[in-house]
């Protein structure tokens, strides 16, 4: 349910509508800094110094840059298209930080002078504020806002509605689809370890009792119990060397990992219930 809901490459292709970016008029006495510029596919790799796998995992379609200056101010708008609003989202979720949101943006956001960071509907967008004197905030807003304004809505199904309320802490909610994404969390095996196969979404959180235990949770729907019987087949067979199984059933087992901290995987129908990072 979550692949269809989420969207593949082919699927979202044929609903896309094309958001414009905005002229200068966004607020007074604005020009245009040079030509806007477009990036697909692997060509992020030359606009971004590091991170462009993260979007490419995710469902990167189409990055647009538009510069504009205004005195010694300049404001650089960066809208990336991804291949759904989860794909937005899940890249949203990694990049926002602790979220400081900003009241006057008409989306979802993590702000800061120096950049503001939006999601909305399949876009993932960013305002940077960069120039030798920084443009006033309200200027910035407005030029976000300018360009949101042509963003469609769209419904977000993901599997984060999986992962259990209670002890959630909030803001550590993260959706995972591949290995770039879960990399700075735990280090379960190389490769696609958990079989999402650029397709697949999990939902990760931390979580902590009210005497100060924490865990991190991953939970996995796979398309099917087959599916996640073959995920959970590989994952076993691969495990990292530095993780120690300490307790196998035909749906699960238990591990140590090197600082002896435990977890656990669980399959319950099509969903792999993961946890790691728990101490006594």
């Amino acid at each position: 349910a979550f692949l269809a809901a989420c969207g593949s490459p082919a699927s979202s292709q044929a609903v896309r509508a094309e958001a414009p970016v905005p002229g200068p008029a966004f607020a007074a006495g604005w020009a245009a800094s040079g030509p806007q510029r477009a990036f697909t596919g692997q060509d992020l790799f030359n606009q971004i110094d590091g991170g462009a796998e993260l979007f490419l995992e995710f469902g990167f379609a189409r990055l647009r840059l538009q510069a504009f200056a205004k005195d010694k101010a300049e404001l650089t708008l960066n809208a990336y298209e991804m291949e759904s609003a989860a794909a937005a989202l899940g890249v949203y979720l990694m990049k926002m930080g602790r979220e400081t949101p900003y009241p006057e943006i008409g989306a979802r956001n993590s702000s800061e002078e120096a950049q503001m960071t939006m999601v909305k509907g399949r876009y993932f967008v960013q305002v940077d504020n960069l120039g030798d004197e920084p443009a006033p905030r309200a200027e910035a807003a407005a030029l976000a806002n300018a360009f949101l304004a042509g963003v469609a809505d769209e419904t977000v199904r993901t599997p984060l509605e999986l992962l259990p309320g209670e002890g959630l802490v909030a803001g550590t909610e993260r959706l995972i689809r591949g290995p770039y994404g879960l990399q700075p969390y735990f280090t379960f095996g190389e490769g696609d370890i958990l079989s999402l196969g650029g397709r697949v979404f999990g939902a990760l959180g931390l979580y902590r009792t009210p005497a100060g235990a924490e865990h991190t949770r991953l939970v996995v729907p796979y398309p099917d119990e087959a599916a996640a019987s073959a995920a959970l087949a590989h994952l076993k067979a691969n495990l990292d060397p530095y993780l120690k199984v300490t307790s196998d059933r035909p749906g699960g087992f238990d591990f140590v990992d090197y600082q002896a901290k435990k977890g656990s995987v669980a399959r319950s129908g099509a969903v792999l219930d993961i946890r790691f990072g728990a101490g006594d």
